[in-house]
C-alpha cells in the first residue's frame, strides 16, 4: 500500500511540475515597447508621458537610436553641459 501511495505522490508531484513550469516561464517575460519612447539619451529614454526610464538593454538603445536619430541624445539627461 505504500509503494502504491509513493507512486501516485510522485506522478501527482511531476504532473503539477509540469503544468506548473510553462505558465512560470510565460509569465516572467518583459517586453520593451520602443513605440512609448519619447526621446532618448545615453543613460535612458523619457516616455510620451515624461517619465523617465533606463534602458533595459543596450540593443534597445542601439535600436531605438538608430531608427529616431532626430530625437537621440548623445548624453545623460542629467549633463549640465546639455541644456534642450
Amino acid at each position: 500500500m505504500k509503494t502504491k501511495t509513493f507512486a501516485f505522490a510522485a506522478i501527482a508531484a511531476l504532473t503539477a511540475a509540469l503544468v506548473v513550469m510553462p505558465a512560470a516561464r510565460a509569465a516572467v517575460g518583459v517586453r520593451f515597447d520602443i513605440g512609448n519612447v519619447a526621446i532618448g539619451y545615453t543613460d535612458g529614454y523619457y516616455d510620451h508621458d515624461h517619465h523617465w526610464h533606463r534602458w533595459a538593454h543596450r540593443a534597445d538603445m542601439d535600436h531605438w537610436r538608430h531608427d529616431h536619430a532626430g530625437d537621440w541624445h548623445g548624453w545623460r539627461h542629467d549633463d549640465r553641459h546639455h541644456h534642450d
